[in-house]
């Protein structure tokens, strides 16, 4: 084999590894909901997202993780940000089949404050 063989396969095997470590929500069968846990209560809590603030229930059967880890409710910490796979019913409520809790906030749900767009933009010249 030559050389741009060789890299390119010890490339590919690296990326194709890089999943292993990585816990990607896409993964998981079912639409994700991502957004910052806002309030947490003994079997729901609530999921701020960019198209508003979800209730979500739970119960014994919901499967929470961390990462790799399989975990419990108490992982459920107000400020984190988690993503919910379920079923949403009629009253907008959002009951979880798996709470992925741990990943990393989107673009979408971090919104700069507005003093800091405007410190951006004043301090921005030509």
């Amino acid at each position: 084999m030559n050389r741009l063989t060789i890299t390119t396969l010890v490339t590919l095997a690296l990326l194709a590894s890089a999943g292993v470590w990585a816990h990607d929500a896409k993964l998981h069968k079912g639409k994700v909901i991502e957004g910052e846990i806002t309030s947490v209560g003994v079997d729901s809590f609530e999921l701020k997202t960019p198209a508003g603030t979800i209730k979500v229930a739970f119960s014994s059967k919901t499967k929470f993780e961390h990462g790799k880890d399989t975990v419990d409710k108490s992982h459920l910490v107000k400020g984190d940000h988690a993503g919910v796979i379920g079923t949403k019913l009629p009253t907008g409520e959002l009951v979880a089949k798996e709470v992925l809790l741990g990943l990393p906030a989107s673009k979408e749900s971090v919104a700069p404050k507005p003093d800091q767009a405007t410190k951006k933009n004043a301090d921005h010249k030509h």
